[in-house]
């Protein structure tokens, strides 16, 4: 006699685990590739164009305060960054802001007040000047 095959509960509950943590893994990742987005009640972020380094790993813009804030996310490592600073561009390439870097992973700054709406280039320079990773984000943000 052949047993019975049917899936068993705690094969069930393994699937089940597998299946949230590759999407809560995949959710993770939504700042990081290109053209990966994230929401919030009040924006929308998108990331249009990654550079070939992994210095930045994500860009959101929220509200905060009554004010539309990027919250820029640096990698998560050990070691010290080779970054001196990040560059803030809009889409005229017009130099917008220059953030000063330090062992900080995350930095927030504030970029208009809500609604806004833009396009973003973020650069990673090191202490040459040189450019070592870049990232695109488009972002939306209504006045709730």
């Amino acid at each position: 006699m052949v047993p019975n095959h049917t899936p068993s509960s705690e094969a069930l509950s393994r699937r089940k685990i597998l299946i949230s943590s590759a999407v809560i893994g995949a959710i993770g990742l939504a700042g990081c590739s290109s053209e990966a987005s994230s929401d919030s009640p009040d924006c929308t972020t998108t990331a249009l164009e990654h550079g070939d380094g992994d210095v930045l790993q994500q860009a959101n813009a929220m509200i905060s305060d009554e004010s539309v804030v990027l919250l820029i996310s640096l990698q998560e490592s050990g070691d010290a960054l080779p970054i001196e600073s990040i560059l803030l561009k809009n889409s005229e390439d017009d130099l917008l802001h220059e953030i000063p870097t330090t062992d900080a992973r995350e930095y927030r700054i504030t970029i208009g007040s809500p609604p806004h709406h833009g396009r973003l280039t973020l650069l990673a320079k090191n202490d040459q000047r040189d450019e070592i990773d870049s990232m695109e984000i488009e972002y939306q943000c209504v006045d709730e």
